[in-house]
């Protein structure tokens, strides 16, 4: 009774219903997630793409994966972390993405999510990464204006010489911000940069259907 007892309490809670949870979401409010089916192997979205965000902009990013589709209701998920500072869907998120890692394949070390490193026993990256700039908030903003609010607004001050590191974002929209970054990691000698999301934006066309 005891052991029933303390197994409760120390129960995860769902942050979407609120009821106990083995870890992050419970399974109910995870199947309300809208997946990307059959997305495209470099830029995450759901094939076939109609534009190639690829044929409009520099792409440096080897291989986006983001398993969900930003929208209802993961957007207001998404919203209540970057704004409203609700900690606790970092690590609902991360195991979201956890089983999604074995689709980027191997990697040295990532660069944003301690919470998901840890579970991975994967190194996080902080040290030598720099936000030069203070980017306005992209939300609204198109595809052009969004390259040129994040162009030149990293650096990288370390060797990446042969590693294979995965970006870990929240949401991946027209991809600027991540090949941004991905330009420096490269130029600090990765081997390879994939981006690892929650989840990734819809052609417009495709969000009728979503």
């Amino acid at each position: 009774m005891v052991y029933g007892l303390s197994q409760r309490l120390l129960a995860e809670i769902c942050p979407a219903c609120g009821l106990a949870s083995p870890g992050g979401f419970c399974g109910v409010c995870a199947a309300e997630l809208t997946r990307v089916v059959r997305a495209c192997r470099r830029c995450g979205l759901a094939e076939p793409v109609a534009h190639c965000p690829r044929q409009q902009m520099a792409w440096d990013v080897d291989q986006v994966v983001a398993p969900f589709t930003y929208g209802p209701p993961l957007d207001h998920y998404v919203h209540a972390l970057k704004y409203r500072n609700a900690r606790a869907l970092g690590r609902a998120f991360a195991l979201l993405l956890y089983p999604s890692l074995a689709l980027v394949g191997a990697v040295d070390a990532l660069v944003a999510v301690r919470v998901l490193a840890r579970a991975l026993k994967v190194p996080v990256m902080t040290r030598g990464i720099v936000r030069l700039v203070a980017t306005p908030a992209q939300a609204g903003q198109g595809a052009l204006e969004r390259r040129r609010s994040v162009a030149r607004a990293f650096r990288v001050e370390r060797n990446l010489e042969g590693l294979r590191i995965a970006i870990v974002d929240d949401v991946v929209t027209t991809g600027a911000t991540v090949n941004a970054l991905a330009v420096e990691v490269k130029a600090a000698g990765a081997a390879r940069c994939a981006v690892l999301a929650v989840a990734r934006t819809a052609e417009p066309a495709q969000r009728r259907n979503v």
